[in-house]
């Protein structure tokens, strides 16, 4: 039997957010009053409303990612096939569905899964690299785009493509390449179609980081070993967790939106930084600032009215930035809200041995456990933000394993959103990453773009030649 079947166990692995740091009502304080979080009660019950509303109506399609059954079981075959003849999976994709990929694998692989290396990038150093590095003949390469005509993507599988047709020939190359893609529309579909790779179906209705949970995060992940059923069952026992709450400000989601959003209206918070305390969930902090940034900051509210949304999001570590950026957080603009992830256990316990007792600064050490070293500057980070009147919040995991990590997705989608709907602006699509992509058709030659291009060409022109130093 399954430990997340059994209640006692799921209850101990709950994902929690403590929300004290944001509260102070002390002079020169960043943070909020409780009277003004509780006012925002009436808000959340709106936003909570029509979030149930779009659902209802099929408008929330990540939310239902981890229910669809039959694709999940597609996602789990093809990786069973894959791992008996290879054992690397190259991941080429861009944005916040690549930043998914990475946050599943780095938190979750296992050590007899394949290997699965995430290559976002179109920098010719980087890509030449990564080809020279790995075993062609025991690699396969994930193609993902969801329109399936991402500039940088569809150059990543050209390059690869003729690489592999060089290396493997004309017809054995096409066992190394799966395509995620639009099942009806793009070029990559009509690649698919025509050539008769591997494919699998990007979900419909459906944006970048959102779709960490179908296939485009999952068959990554159980490649590389994920437990893909507790993950999933970790994001179903999130939405029944958040479903049976009645009170909004008990909601750890809205709550959680509600509070970051008015700091930023009400204390003029202009950066949320994703800190992390555990190695394992670097890849989260860049995932999140994703799908906040996209979701959240955007020009021009639901009414089409200029908007000036704030925080944005941006990432640290915790286990490094906190001397690397601790003087600008402390003593800088109080412009910044901090969450910080924090977790319980660790697991394997590594304890700092005992030597040069006779070096107070060094003897003290002795006898701590490395993760409650970690854990502990965690709070002394916390503590000192708060001292210096700034806010900050922590969301706190149990351990790390597919179930915690399940939830803590689910949630973190639903705070991305709901923060979006209470600042009034629509939480999908991102217009200005269309707005380069255009240009980036124009650069290319695309027909269609060519007023784009020449405005490209004229910038360039332009240019003056004084100031290039």
């Amino acid at each position: 039997m399954s430990a997340y079947r059994r209640r006692r166990w799921r209850e101990a692995m709950t994902v929690r957010l403590d929300l004290n740091g944001l509260l102070g009502g002390a002079p020169g304080s960043r943070g909020l009053v409780p009277a003004t979080l509780e006012a925002l009660a009436p808000a959340l019950r709106a936003v909570r409303a029509e979030l149930r509303v779009r659902r209802d109506r099929g408008g929330l399609g990540f939310a239902a990612l981890g229910q669809l059954s039959d694709g999940v079981e597609a996602v789990r075959a093809l990786a069973r096939d894959l791992a008996e003849e290879f054992d690397t999976l190259v991941v080429l994709g861009v944005g916040g569905t690549s930043q998914g990929v990475r946050l599943l694998v780095e938190a979750l692989r296992v050590d007899d899964g394949m290997r699965v290396i995430v290559s976002d990038s179109i920098d010719p150093t980087a890509l030449s690299a990564l080809l020279g590095r790995v075993e062609l003949a025991r690699t396969v390469f994930n193609v993902v785009s969801k329109s399936g005509d991402t500039a940088e993507t569809v150059a990543q599988f050209l390059v690869v493509r003729d690489r592999l047709l060089r290396d493997r020939g004309a017809v054995d190359y096409k066992r190394h390449l799966v395509i995620t893609t639009d099942p009806e529309r793009g070029s990559l579909r009509q690649i698919v179609n025509d050539e008769g790779f591997r494919a699998l179906s990007f979900p419909s209705g459906v944006y970048g980081p959102f779709a960490v949970l179908g296939p485009p995060g999952l068959f990554p992940a159980a490649c590389a070993g994920v437990d893909l059923e507790a993950l999933l069952a970790g994001a179903g026992y999130a939405e029944e967790r958040l479903a049976h709450i009645d009170e909004p400000l008990r909601d750890p989601t809205l709550a959680l939106a509600g509070a970051l959003i008015m700091l930023g209206v009400a204390r003029d918070v202009r950066s949320l930084v994703v800190m992390p305390y555990a190695e394992r969930l670097n890849a989260l902090a860049e995932w999140f600032a994703a799908c906040w940034n996209e979701s959240v900051v955007k020009a021009v509210g639901r009414d089409d009215q200029p908007i000036a949304v704030r925080p944005t999001a941006v990432r640290a570590r915790g286990s490094s930035d906190r001397y690397a950026q601790l003087q600008s957080y402390l003593e800088g603009r109080g412009d910044k809200v901090t969450l910080f992830f924090r977790v319980e256990d660790h697991g394997e316990a590594i304890a700092i041995p005992a030597a040069y007792q006779d070096l107070e600064a060094v003897g003290c050490l002795g006898g701590a456990a490395l993760g409650t070293l970690l854990n502990g500057q965690q709070q002394i980070l916390e503590l000192a933000l708060g001292r210096h009147g700034r806010a900050s919040a922590t969301v706190v995991l149990p351990v790390v394993n597919s179930f915690t990590v399940g939830q803590l997705v689910y949630m973190l989608e639903w705070t991305a959103v709901a923060a979006a709907l209470l600042a009034g602006v629509e939480p999908f699509g991102h217009p200005a990453s269309d707005d380069l992509r255009q240009y980036t058709y124009g650069l290319l030659g695309r027909p269609g773009f060519e007023a784009r291009r020449a405005e490209l060409e004229a910038w360039l022109a332009g240019k003056d030649s004084r100031l290039v130093l």
